[in-house]
């Protein structure tokens, strides 16, 4: 429960995610110059609510992304040898969150592509999640394996970043 509810809690960030969205997007760099001046501009151009486009794709991958992170990565850490020392049980922390962490993200990462889609627009009518697979799906041919594009990178940082996140987590229980 608790990990839900800081999946929806980050989920009030959303738009620090859109303004990052909308600034690496080369379509927008002629339009923004800077953090603020993209608060600012969609603001008084669409009201507050622009700032959340994308809010949905984000609570359907943190609440429950969180929930199996923190529930599965004390079994998996389990089924893996035991270290025996302080280097090894680093060594396990790390691979159990880094491989936990990576298959999550690659679960989730259709999603990551709607949020993205669904983010890069401004202005206009807001569609649904589903709406938007639905339209990413179609555009890539109608193949599942399409939507996950780009995934063997996010694979990767997901690794490296769950990984060294698990590792210093377990490190610093143990040393408070």
């Amino acid at each position: 429960m608790a990990a839900v509810l800081a999946g929806t809690v980050e989920a009030s960030l959303t738009p620090f995610e859109r303004v990052q969205t909308l600034l690496q997007d080369q379509r927008h760099h002629v339009r923004y110059t800077n953090t603020f001046h993209v608060f600012r501009t969609l603001v008084r151009a669409n009201g507050m609510r622009e700032l959340y486009r994308g809010t949905v794709p984000i609570l359907l991958r943190n609440g429950p992304s969180n929930a199996l992170f923190l529930g599965l990565r004390g079994p998996i850490k389990s089924s893996l040898p035991q270290a025996e020392t302080h280097a090894g049980q680093l060594v396990t922390d790390f691979v159990s969150g880094g491989l936990l962490g990576a298959t999550l993200g690659s679960l989730y990462y259709p999603l990551n592509v709607v949020k993205a889609r669904k983010q890069s627009q401004v202005g206009g009518a807001f569609q649904s999640t589903w709406q938007v697979l639905r339209t990413n799906y179609n555009e890539l041919g109608g193949k599942l394996s399409h939507l996950y594009r780009g995934a063997h990178l996010n694979y990767h940082r997901s690794l490296l970043s769950w990984g060294i996140t698990n590792a210093a987590y377990e490190l610093f229980m143990k040393l408070m």
